[in-house]
């Protein structure tokens, strides 16, 4: 025996290595790498759709935070419009209850004046009648001064008596 051999199953399996090597590398290695690099798009695709997706959920908050501002704003304009109108709206009622209550006090005064100026009229008119029966009376009598004093004194009680 040879100390020094030379064995072919190295070589064997070095050759095998290498074709194996050469088969997985041509039919397994290409379609795995492109597997691969599909699937690592796939992933970068679906990290920007995300992101993409975050920015319009961003963007649709940012509209809503925007709307509801507004609608909050025209919702205080509305308030404010509605009090101001029912201010203005409650000092022309009062206006104008105080505008009546003016024309009423006036009506009645002017009612007063007119009933107080017929009273007077009447008070007159009854003065003028009493004052001529008096004479009347007096220029039918020939009175004397003590006669004259009663006659007075009568139609100063007549007048007294009277409804004004």
């Amino acid at each position: 025996m040879n100390p020094i051999q030379f064995d072919w199953t190295l070589v064997a399996q070095v050759l095998s290595f290498l074709v194996l090597f050469y088969i997985l590398r041509r039919f397994a290695w290409n379609p795995l790498m492109n597997m691969m690099e599909e699937r690592r798009n796939f992933i970068e695709s679906n990290i920007a759709q995300a992101e993409q997706e975050r920015q319009q959920a961003e963007q649709i908050k940012r509209e809503y935070q925007e709307e509801m501002r507004k609608a909050r704003q025209e919702a205080q304009e509305v308030i404010a419009k509605a009090t101001k109108l029912s201010e203005e709206r409650s000092a022309e009622i009062l206006a104008g209850a105080h505008e009546e209550a003016e024309k009423i006090k006036k009506s009645a005064l002017a009612d007063i004046e007119r009933e107080r100026d017929l009273a007077i009229a009447q008070v007159k008119a009854q003065v003028a009648d009493l004052s001529v029966s008096v004479a009347e009376k007096i220029i039918r009598k020939n009175l004397d001064a003590k006669s004259q004093e009663d006659l007075i004194e009568q139609f100063i009680q007549e007048v007294g008596e009277l409804p004004c």
